[in-house]
Parts: structure tokens; C-alpha cells; sequence
């Protein structure tokens, strides 16, 4: 500011001067002028400002509490802590008692049930009773089958005994004759009568190193209605202890069987000794021992004792994924009244002799695919003295014919099985066999090839639908003729392959009512079991099922 004005000023002087020196004619002589003049500017006046905000005040406010004496008076309340339950998710209420009756063509009348005890820590106690029967679609092919059994289970801290009885009737006819030959009925029924006897007691480990064991006692009486009979009693038992982390089994008996007809009585006792070790590992596993049979007979004495060696070992090249195995094995077959009826109740002509594999020898292969899909390959070679086969004779009734020599059997195998859950499961197995006979010329009514299809499909647990499927390869039968017979005495008939297709289909109600529709032979395919025996042809059945 100060420069300001002196420079103001300046600017005045400068402007007097010049206005001077330009009236010097007039003024020369009277204007005096000072240059040592230095002009002042007085003091600016300020004013004083020193900010001084306000500071704000706060009060806090003054609270005060009073917690009121009172006093609530309270009654105590007392209750009864339940025990923890499982719930009912773990033991569910079980259907107790079953039944199914149907009816199909042929006059085909079903009836079938089971009733048995509630749940119980102690008992287990039931009966079973089934009647099927039909008239058939030829004359004498009809049959009737008629069951009645019981069964009790008596738990102990330690141990079970169990106990069974079954009584079993059935009746058949021989069937297939030249419409030349009019038999007489009476003489072609087969009536074959069963009573069978079983007590068991087991024990119940509690660990792994304790012994375990079960013994069986088996009586049964069998008896049809030409006076042939057999009374068969077995003693039996299992024992089982790992002794140094190495499994030992042992199986062993005695059996005593008697035959009796009109011309004369078989009296055959076996003992059995079949002693197993066991090693594993993740990676492979190995089964080595022996089965041994002594056995005597009333007829013939003359080579009691039969010791075969026994071996399985497998590796597992991807451990459930693909395994390899091999072994040896052999037994000493006994063939009874009640075994041979039960493959063919056609036969009339009873002999009893025993099928003898001398040595066997097998190899394969098993394992996983992928989740549900399992599968197995296996090829068998076997030494066979005694093989049993069947053939007719003239009157049309089956007759039981022996190689006496050695049959070499050959056997590929092939089983499949995929399952998805509850809802779908697929089973496929498959066998070729191949007989080197010893003998005989041929392996009378004996199939080259077997393929067998299953499968079961559940749709909303409300129907379930079952599909099965059979393949039987060429086979060869015969007549048994002495005058007109091959080497054999037999007369061979070639029988045909046949496939047999069934389905049956279950519709559920509700949990304790369904109906059911079986379907057999659906192809309507004509082909015989056995020589001169014709299946029936297209035949159905239908029923209700309840259980409560």
C-alpha cells in the first residue's frame, strides 16, 4: 500500500514539475524548490480480530434405577425323563403271515402261505403250506404237489437251536405214449411221499479268534408207491479258529443210508472229512486241503477210501476289478432215492451207484466292470467215473443208465449280472459242456449248451415285472433196446434245442394286497425234458397276494 501511494505521489511532483518549467518566464524568480522532501504516509489503521468460536456444552443426563423388592412365589414341577429310543426307522413292523392263492388253465389251482411269530429275542416259530397241481394238456400229464413244513428258532446268550419238519407229497404220471398203446392209469402213477427231520445248534462268536461251530442232525424217510424206501441219517458238523491269523475250517460227518425194496436191501454208510486252510491278503488269496470219503456199501466193499486234494488261488491283478484264479478239486458223490427223484421223478427203474470226480482242474477269471456290473469267465476240466445218465425203455418209463468208465467233461462258463438299486437287475448265464465218454456212446439227455436270461424291473414299487429266459442246446435220448439198440442197448432220438420265455407281473395295491399274472412258455415251443416227455404248451396264472 505504502508503494501505492508513492507512486501516486510521484506521479503528482512529476506533473507539477513540467507545469513549472513551463511558466518559467513568470515564476523564476519566486518559487523555491526543495529536492531533500521525503514524503510520509501516516499509519493504516487496523482493527484487531482474534476468532474465538464457541465451544458447545453437553450435559449428561442423571439416571436412576429402583428394582422393586417383591417376592414371586414358584412351584416346582417334576418330570419323568424318558429313555432314549432308536425309533421305529431301525425295527420296522414286520408282515407276519403271507398268502397267495391263484388259479391258471389246465385246471391249475394255486394255494400257498406262511405264518409266522412276531419278533421276539427268544423264539422264532413258523409254518409254510403250498398245493399246486394240474390236469395238463395230454392225457397222464398231470401232477400234484402238496407241502406242509414247520420251523422253530430258540435264541440263547451264546448259541441258536434250530429246529425243522417238512412233509412233502407228490404225484406225477408217465406220459408220451403211441396213441397204439393204451395204459392203464393206475399202473403209470408216481406217488413219491417225503418226511425230513433237521435239528442244528450254532454258536454265536464274539470274536475272531474263538472257536465257532454248528452241528447238524438230519433224519429223512422217502418212500413212493412200489415199496421202494430209504431211510437216510446224517451227523454233521462244522468247526472254525484262527490260530496265528490263519483261518482253519473243518467239515466233517456221517452218513448212514439204507434202501429197501422187495428184491433186496441196501445198507451204504460214508464218513466225511474235508479239513481247510485259509491265507489272504489284499492282494491275492489262497484255499488249500483235501476232501476225503470213506464209504462202504452191503454190495460192494472192495475201494472204501476216496482222498481227493483240494486248491484255490487267486490274485487280484486290479484289486475288484479283475481277478485271476485256478484250482483243483473232487469229490465223491452219493446218489440217493431222494437226489435222483428230485432231477427226474419220471424214473421207475432204480440202481444206486456213486458218481466218482476223480480230479478237476479249473480256471477263470471275475470281477467289476463298473457300479452294479459284475462278471465271471471260468473253463473246467473234469475226470468223472460213474457219470449217471437218463434213457426210456420200451413201456415208456424212464431207466438210469452209468458210464462205468471215465467221462471227460469239459466246461466253458459265462455269468453276467448288472443292478441299479431296488429298480433293475439283469442276470445272464451261459455253459457249453462237452462230454468225452468212457463207455457209453453217447451223454443221454444231457444238454451241450445252457444259456439262462433273468431279470427283475420295479416301477414306483408298484409293479414288478420278472422275465426269464431259457436256452437248452441239442441234446441226445434214447430208447433202451436190446434188439435194436446201438452198442449201448439204446435206440438214440435226437431231441431239439428249445427256448422257453416266462414273465410275470406283480401289481401292488397297497403293502398288504397285490395281484399277480405268471406266463408261461409264451412261445408255445413243443420240445421234451426228456425222452418222450413233452412240456405243456402256452400256460398262465393269476392270483392275490395279501400279507399282514
Amino acid at each position: 500500500m505504502k508503494k501505492t501511494i508513492l507512486y501516486i505521489s510521484f506521479i503528482v511532483l512529476n506533473g507539477i514539475c513540467t507545469n513549472v518549467f513551463a511558466q518559467k518566464d513568470s515564476l523564476e524568480d519566486g518559487l523555491t524548490v526543495n529536492i531533500k522532501y521525503v514524503p510520509t504516509l501516516s499509519e493504516s489503521i487496523k482493527i484487531p480480530v482474534n476468532p474465538n468460536p464457541e465451544q458447545p456444552t453437553s450435559v449428561k443426563p442423571t439416571f436412576t434405577y429402583k428394582i422393586p423388592d417383591l417376592n414371586t412365589p414358584t412351584t416346582p414341577t417334576i418330570y419323568t425323563i424318558k429313555p432314549i429310543s432308536l425309533g421305529n426307522a431301525l425295527l420296522p413292523k414286520l408282515s407276519n403271515n403271507y398268502f397267495r392263492f391263484g388259479f391258471g388253465n389246465y385246471t391249475t389251482p394255486l394255494a400257498e402261505g406262511y405264518v409266522n411269530s412276531v419278533r421276539n429275542k427268544t423264539w422264532n416259530n413258523g409254518i409254510f403250506f403250498k398245493h399246486l397241481s394240474s390236469e395238463g394238456d395230454k392225457a397222464f400229464q398231470n401232477f400234484s404237489n402238496n407241502t406242509i413244513a414247520a420251523h422253530s428258532k430258540r435264541f440263547f446268550d451264546r448259541s441258536i437251536l434250530s429246529t425243522s419238519v417238512l412233509y412233502h407229497r407228490n404225484v406225477v404220471y408217465n406220459y408220451g405214449f403211441s396213441d397204439t398203446i393204451k395204459p392203464k392209469e393206475d399202473t403209470l402213477k408216481n406217488i413219491y411221499n417225503l418226511f425230513d427231520l433237521n435239528i442244528s445248534l450254532e454258536n454265536l462268536k464274539n470274536d475272531t479268534v474263538s472257536l465257532a461251530y454248528k452241528f447238524d442232525l438230519n433224519y429223512y424217510f422217502q418212500s413212493n408207491n412200489y415199496d421202494l424206501v430209504e431211510h437216510n441219517f446224517k451227523l454233521a458238523g462244522t468247526l472254525a479258529k484262527t490260530i496265528s491269523n490263519m483261518p482253519f475250517t473243518l467239515y466233517t460227518g456221517i452218513n448212514s443210508i439204507s434202501n429197501i425194496s422187495n428184491s433186496n436191501t441196501l445198507q451204504r454208510t460214508a464218513f466225511i472229512f474235508n479239513p481247510r486252510i485259509n491265507l489272504e491278503d489284499e492282494m491275492y488269496y489262497i484255499k488249500a486241503g483235501f476232501n476225503y470219503t470213506y464209504f462202504t456199501d452191503s454190495l460192494d466193499n472192495t475201494n472204501p477210501n476216496h482222498f481227493y486234494p483240494v486248491g484255490e488261488a487267486a490274485y487280484h491283478v486290479i484289486p475288484k476289478a479283475l481277478t485271476v484264479l485256478a484250482g483243483i478239486n473232487g469229490s465223491y458223490n452219493i446218489n440217493t432215492f431222494r437226489s435222483i427223484n428230485a432231477e427226474n421223478p419220471f424214473v421207475r427203474n432204480y440202481s444206486f451207484k456213486n458218481t466218482n470226480n476223480k480230479f478237476e482242474m479249473y480256471a477263470g477269471l471275475k470281477g467289476h466292470i463298473a457300479k452294479g456290473l459284475n462278471y465271471s469267465l471260468q473253463g473246467s476240466i473234469a475226470n468223472v467215473n460213474y457219470m449217471m445218465f437218463y434213457v426210456s425203455d420200451i413201456s415208456n418209463l424212464q431207466k438210469i443208465v452209468y458210464d462205468s468208465g471215465t467221462v471227460t467233461l469239459t466246461t466253458f462258463t459265462a455269468d453276467i449280472s448288472y443292478q441299479v438299486g431296488e429298480k433293475w437287475r439283469l442276470g445272464l448265464v451261459s455253459k457249453l459242456y462237452s462230454y468225452s465218454m468212457g463207455q457209453l456212446q453217447y451223454a443221454y439227455s444231457r444238454p451241450s449248451s445252457e444259456v439262462k436270461l433273468n431279470s427283475t424291473f420295479n416301477i414306483g414299487d408298484k409293479f414288478l415285472l420278472r422275465a426269464d429266459v431259457f436256452y437248452v442246446g441239442e441234446r441226445k435220448g434214447g430208447t433202451y433196446d436190446r434188439t435194436n439198440g446201438n452198442k449201448d442197448d439204446v435206440y438214440e432220438i435226437k431231441l431239439d434245442p428249445f427256448v422257453d420265455m416266462n414273465i410275470g407281473i406283480d401289481y401292488r395295491y397297497n403293502k398288504n394286497v397285490s395281484v399277480f399274472f405268471n406266463f408261461n412258455n409264451m412261445a408255445a415251443a413243443s420240445y421234451k425234458r426228456f425222452t418222450n416227455l413233452d412240456v405243456y404248451g402256452f400256460n398262465a396264472l393269476g392270483g392275490l397276494t395279501l400279507t399282514f
